[in-house]
């Protein structure tokens, strides 16, 4: 299931809290490249989401002004920073007497959804992949900016490319609420959008750890597995770099959040541990997701030399079968071997005469055999002395090959 807006008339969903702050509604205003700078008409205290972003503004000098309401460095509509797989960053501003006015925040936090698997997934989630797509996968790239301004306490979010049901999802969460947000607080938006963004993390690595388990169930011949393997390997190994940087970012939006807290004087004790703490509770969190992503590594690779290991096994099925081959073979091949000699003659009056220098044959035969059996030993065990002494000898040979008068003028200086 996926919801695409109008592409010609894309909307930006607003999320906005009722005056007691206990109950949210939801509405949309129509966003365009002309229409950035209207962001200023945004709610005081609102989420803002731009799901999809092909319809983020380019980086043409409009994509600037869509930043430049949220205060945020310009830099941040580069390439470079527009295709990175996380950040964090902060810009407090403080009147003449310290106390702060204004605070800017960014980050950014990715996901890949798989396709989700038809047969016994571990969840009953949306499929995020759309059915059209030729791809077996979906990456969400997103990025949120936040700009909280004490007079008024106005606090606003916006955040681009986002699953579609985040908004749903994160307005069930806000409603069922004990107490409304702290707009008093610059991150007070944070923890409930972070809590959404775990959740779709904790979907991207359950839709890769399916395959691996329909791969372990399924037992695929070995040469048709190594396809489907690779893919998702590809996918784990994605998933587990950009839960990596998640850690990083989280980490830093709570360091930066302690040293806020600790110069806002309007929040209680209570308020700043709690926030502090459960902060931390959602690191924790994120780096159980990445155990997890990593586990599903493992399985993978122990799949993997297990279908190495049935293709030795398959190997060796052959060369039994034709060491069997040669076994029956052989005798027959020997005996019709000795009788083709010259030692043995059928006489025209058909009698068999043996020669009497047949024990020629078994003289020579029987050493020589019995040599080879000998030498074959030796070299199994003395192989890599041998191969060094020749690769010595090797290396001299070509310096006498290189410059044969100057080594026998060495020689004619060393003899006595």
């Amino acid at each position: 299931m996926s919801r695409q807006g109008n592409p010609r008339t894309p909307e930006i969903e607003i999320l906005e809290p009722s005056a007691r702050g206990q109950q949210w509604s939801t509405s949309t205003i129509p966003f365009g490249p002309a229409t950035a700078a209207g962001l200023a008409g945004l709610p005081d205290q609102c989420y803002a989401f731009l799901l999809d972003r092909k319809h983020y503004p380019p980086a043409d000098g409009r994509r600037e002004t869509l930043l430049a309401h949220f205060n945020v460095p310009e830099f941040l509509a580069d390439r470079a920073c527009f295709e990175l797989n996380g950040y964090f960053g902060c810009k407090p501003t403080y009147d003449d007497h310290d106390t702060l006015t204004s605070c800017t925040t960014w980050f950014r936090i990715l996901t890949k959804m798989v396709r989700k698997v038809k047969d016994d997934p571990n969840e009953d989630g949306h499929d995020y992949v759309d059915r059209e797509s030729k791809k077996d996968y979906k990456w969400f790239e997103t990025t949120v900016f936040t700009r909280w301004e004490s007079p008024g306490h106005r606090c606003q979010v916006l955040v681009v490319d986002c699953p579609f049901d985040l908004p749903a999802k994160l307005r069930t969460a806000l409603e069922k609420r004990q107490s409304g947000l702290d707009f008093r607080d610059p991150f007070g938006m944070h923890p409930d959008l972070m809590d959404q963004l775990i959740v779709h993390m904790d979907v991207s690595v359950w839709r890769i750890r399916d395959p691996v388990r329909q791969l372990e169930k399924s037992r695929l011949r070995a040469g048709a597995i190594f396809a489907p393997m690779h893919e998702i390997s590809r996918h784990a190994i994605h998933a587990s770099e950009i839960l990596e940087v998640a850690i990083d970012t989280i980490t830093e939006i709570q360091r930066c959040q302690t040293d806020i807290h600790e110069e806002t004087r309007v929040l209680g004790k209570t308020y700043k541990k709690q926030a502090k703490e459960y902060s931390q509770f959602q690191i924790q969190l994120v780096k159980a997701l990445k155990r997890r992503s990593d586990s599903s590594q493992k399985r993978l690779e122990n799949e993997v030399h297990l279908a190495f290991n049935n293709i030795a096994r398959q190997d060796n099925s052959v060369m039994k079968s034709i060491a069997l081959l040669g076994m029956i073979f052989l005798p027959a091949t020997f005996i019709s071997a000795i009788f083709s000699t010259t030692f043995f003659n059928f006489g025209q009056d058909g009698e068999w005469d043996v020669s009497g220098k047949l024990w020629v044959y078994w003289a020579v035969t029987i050493p020589l055999t019995i040599l080879v059996v000998v030498v074959w030993r030796v070299w199994l065990a003395c192989s890599d002395r041998i191969m060094k002494s020749l690769e010595r000898l090797w290396v001299v040979v070509k310096g006498w090959a290189k410059n044969p008068r100057g080594q026998k003028k060495q020689a004619k200086h060393a003899a006595p």
